[in-house]
């Protein structure tokens, strides 16, 4: 049902029940907050929410608040949110990995650490949770990397053959040496590029640095000296072209392993929604 309709609704059924409908009771605030929050109308939903929490203090609807923000991607009040519920809550426990994930997506590395080692010392039931999601961050970081087996502990099945490539990856990336690229095509036109999986670029690079080495030493035979210099000075460039481009090319290739290295292991982090609970408010 789209809002319009629900509007309407309330717009034909007041003047018949105007006595027994009041649209800015809590009550009804909240029906109309959860019919928002689950249209996926997040910030109209937690503009609700706060209403109906200046009359009635409920630790739910702060938590729906918290993450309607995290689903809008505003960390930073989803973070002050998901802080503001008590320890004494039912819901502290979801809070804090909530938290945890709110700072991962932030990129707020010491906090995220701290609270990360926190939650596993603690021995809740979100401790395998940030254990999880911290050793996918590490990947993701410059940080010295643990054992593989070790590392892999606290996965899934499914995931450890996954992850187990990553951790490969991560310590052994598939780059192409730059220096390699450049000399490869300074003896053989072409061939860096190659080496770096740009076939189509190293074979043209090959023909056109041989066609106009052949134009430029047939002028040169048959004694046509400006033809066959202007040849020169044209295979000269797509020659010096050539072994730049390879180097080039091997940045482009090594950079573009870092790109699905990255893009990657985000894809696989929030298909697992950041090893955050399911939660189903709009039963």
């Amino acid at each position: 049902m789209s809002n319009k309709i629900f509007f309407l609704l309330v717009v034909i059924l007041f003047p018949i029940y105007g006595q027994q409908i009041d649209i800015h009771s809590p009550k009804n605030i909240k029906k109309f907050a959860d019919f928002l929050f689950c249209d996926k109308d997040y910030l109209r939903a937690i503009d609700e929410y706060k209403k109906y929490l200046e009359v009635v203090n409920n630790d739910t609807i702060r938590f729906k608040i918290a993450l309607g923000y995290s689903l809008i991607n505003d960390q930073s009040n989803a973070l002050q949110e998901f802080s503001s519920i008590n320890n004494s809550s039912a819901l502290y426990e979801q809070s804090r990995i909530e938290v945890l994930k709110s700072l991962s997506l932030s990129k707020s590395d010491s906090a995220f650490y701290l609270l990360a080692n926190n939650l596993i010392n603690s021995k809740s039931q979100f401790s395998n949770n940030a254990q999880r999601l911290l050793n996918t961050s590490i990947l993701l970081n410059e940080n010295e990397l643990p054992d593989k087996n070790k590392f892999l502990i606290p996965f899934e099945s499914d995931d450890k053959l996954l992850l187990g490539n990553y951790y490969d990856l991560k310590i052994n990336p598939p780059y192409k040496s730059e220096t390699v690229a450049g000399i490869l095509s300074a003896i053989i036109p072409g061939s860096g590029k190659i080496y770096t999986e740009d076939y189509g670029d190293g074979i043209t690079a090959f023909l056109l640095t041989g066609l106009f080495t052949y134009l430029a030493y047939t002028n040169f035979e048959n004694d046509h000296q400006t033809r066959g210099w202007i040849f020169t000075a044209l295979g000269a460039g797509f020659y010096a072209g050539n072994v730049y481009g390879s180097v080039a090319s091997a940045q482009i290739f090594n950079a573009k392993v870092n790109f699905d290295f990255e893009n990657g292991l985000k894809l696989f982090l929030e298909d697992k929604n950041f090893f955050t609970p399911a939660y189903d408010f709009c039963k």
